[in-house]
């Protein structure tokens, strides 16, 4: 198996602990204190499958599925009951991917246009009727209302202002079905003998001119390349900087390169004033900035 196939297997076996961990915390709490006093099926946990499994369709499907799972057999709920909340966590995750992918085939998953907010809720609607109908099915017809209204309220209300955030503000990576091919606005490749990062900044001028975003925002995601460029490169010279670099309400700027364990956002302790200098502005730009280190590469990822 090579590295980047176990990049992403590591990366998707994290994203269904992830998953279930965090369904589990929003669901078992709520069965054993029946805070609700609605079936243990109907919570606040219904906007789960419905936002994680937009981005990560399968892997997050699982892991909510084992939240539950693990959550029905410590509180001992019915096996009719645990069948259908399985059943919905599986429409919900996977039927609302497959609704959107098949209307947006170009990856992209922002909620930024009346378009895709109309879509997201008629998905979210027909998926609710049909867990309703599932609900009614193996737990009887009273339980219909409690779990069509339940996942609507929840996908809708929860989902839309949940999905925003992870969208635009995290820019969480995307794992796109198989039949869409990917893309972003502009690739970085940096090699050492580059000089700096000039193309890569005058591809996202002409970008950004394109998609009419403000100069002053173009300027600060080129401003953070260029000081990211100017630390990697002085303690990694002969590391070759990869990533990618999207453009829309916010900028996000994804970069990975091999070699040491190395943190640009972080001041060393032989840097000097101008060395500061530059990481404040990083810090003052961003919106967000994160690094990790795993299996001897380097992720940043910048959002303005």
């Amino acid at each position: 198996m090579t590295p980047d196939k176990k990049r992403a297997l590591l990366d998707r076996a994290l994203i269904v602990l992830n998953c279930l961990l965090v369904y589990f915390l929003m669901d078992y709490p709520i069965r054993v204190t029946n805070a609700y006093g609605f079936p243990v099926t109907v919570g606040i946990k219904n906007f789960l499958p419905f936002v994680l499994g937009m981005f990560w369709g399968p892997w997050s499907a699982a892991g909510a599925e084992a939240g539950m799972l693990i959550s029905a057999l410590l509180y001992g709920t019915a096996g009719t009951e645990t069948v259908s909340e399985g059943i919905c966590i599986l429409l919900a995750a996977m039927g609302l991917r497959w609704i959107w992918f098949a209307v947006n085939r170009d990856g992209n998953v922002r909620l930024e246009s009346l378009k895709n907010v109309l879509v997201y809720a008629a998905a979210v609607l027909v998926i609710s009727l049909l867990c309703g109908e599932v609900s009614a099915l193996l737990e009887g017809a009273g339980s219909f209302m409690p779990a069509m209204i339940g996942s609507l309220l929840c996908g809708l209300l929860i989902g839309i202002p949940v999905h925003i955030l992870l969208s635009g503000i995290f820019c969480v990576k995307l794992i796109p079905p198989v039949w869409i091919r990917l893309s972003h606005d502009v690739g970085v490749c940096l090699r050492p003998e580059h000089a700096g990062p000039d193309t890569i900044n005058e591809a996202v001028e002409s970008v950004g001119m394109e998609k009419k975003i403000p100069m002053k925002r173009i300027f600060e995601i080129e401003s953070c390349l260029e000081e990211l460029y100017i630390r990697i490169r002085k303690m990694l010279p002969d590391t070759e900087i990869l990533g990618e670099i999207d453009l829309g309400s916010t900028i996000s700027m994804q970069l990975r390169y091999e070699g040491c364990r190395y943190n640009p956002l972080r001041s060393g302790a032989d840097e000097d004033e101008m060395d500061e200098i530059g990481l404040k502005l990083i810090r003052h730009r961003a919106l967000r900035a994160s690094w990790s280190y795993r299996r001897g590469e380097n992720r940043i990822h910048i959002v303005v």
